[in-house]
């Protein structure tokens, strides 16, 4: 079953995003002798209607997904009371919301989400958008931000250099 035959399972048509991960990759991995492998050609996967969020892995402390956004999707705000998150973008450009602060955000940058903060990855670029996520410890559980910012302050993000 593909992912597109899916969705209607596990998407809230109502916001247009997924409620839940594609789990279909934990499905018959390919296997090292102490672990899987996977490649980003096999995992990232687009929707034009909602940004698509796919489990890579699963074990009992951790979550590490992927999230395919389209240009002007985004992964809306939520918080994880219990659990941080890293996020690794891959490839495009937009915006990432931490808190009260906005920052412009390109592939090579790498956030971490405290625990309990509310943030949101906007695709505001043209070009479509991966972003490589952990999250932990378990469970983790995406909870709606009671209070949100009226308005976010932009902050400048650090530019990615290979070099440093």
């Amino acid at each position: 079953m593909t992912y597109t035959e899916i969705n209607t399972e596990i998407t809230n048509e109502t916001n247009l995003i997924p409620i839940q991960a594609d789990l279909s990759l934990l499905e018959q991995p390919k296997k090292l002798s102490t672990g899987d492998i996977k490649t980003l050609d096999e995992i990232a996967e687009f929707n034009p209607r909602f940004f698509v969020r796919r489990r890579i892995f699963l074990t009992d402390t951790m979550h590490f997904n992927i999230y395919c956004i389209e240009p002007g999707q985004s992964n809306p705000l939520h918080k994880h009371s219990g659990s941080d998150e890293i996020l690794y973008f891959v490839q495009g450009s937009g915006d990432v919301i931490v808190g009260d602060e906005i920052a412009a955000i390109e592939a090579g940058a790498c956030v971490h989400v405290p625990k309990d903060t509310g943030h949101e990855i906007l695709n505001t670029g043209s070009d479509r958008m991966i972003v490589v996520l952990a999250q932990s410890p378990l469970p983790c559980l995406h909870e709606k931000v009671p209070n949100p910012p009226a308005e976010y302050r932009r902050v400048a993000a650090a530019k990615f250099s290979p070099e440093e």
